[in-house]
């Protein structure tokens, strides 16, 4: 996790100007650093450069680009592979579809139906967060001295 920026830096991925500041108003009320990728497709760069300890992924992004299409880019993608995300939509169908998993990596994918519960949502970045933090703090065999 990024001790830089107070609790974490959570990326959100969502063509929704709205719901991009309602997520604003939201995090930095909680203590996180945002990140806003509008256009996942120029932003790939941006989430390699900004490092995020989680992403927040609509799966109805316009153009026709589906959430699950960026989720396997992500994943391909050595430097965000391993940082946990959480898919958002308002077409439950769909999410049941998706359930909560790995998705190819041992990144947890959470699912989180819009309008979402704010401190069910919390709930769920916190524990992410956290999961990720005590992952990355674990020593390695390499790592441990006799």
């Amino acid at each position: 996790m990024n001790t830089g920026v107070g609790k974490g830096r959570i990326a959100v991925i969502d063509d929704d100007a709205v719901f991009i500041e309602m997520m604003r108003d939201l995090v930095d009320g909680e203590g996180y650093e945002l990140v806003t990728v509008p256009h996942w497709l120029e932003g790939v760069e941006l989430l390699r450069d900004t490092h995020p300890d989680l992403i927040i992924l609509d799966l109805m992004l316009g153009r026709g680009l589906s959430g699950l299409s960026v989720l396997e880019v992500l994943r391909a993608d050595p430097a965000l592979s391993a940082v946990p995300v959480i898919l958002c939509s308002a077409a439950a169908p769909v999410l049941s579809k998706c359930g909560s998993s790995s998705i190819g990596t041992d990144a947890p994918v959470e699912t989180v139906a819009k309008p979402f519960d704010v401190d069910n949502l919390l709930e769920v970045v916190a524990r992410l967060l956290t999961n990720r933090s005590q992952q990355q703090a674990r020593p390695g065999l390499c790592d441990v001295v006799t």
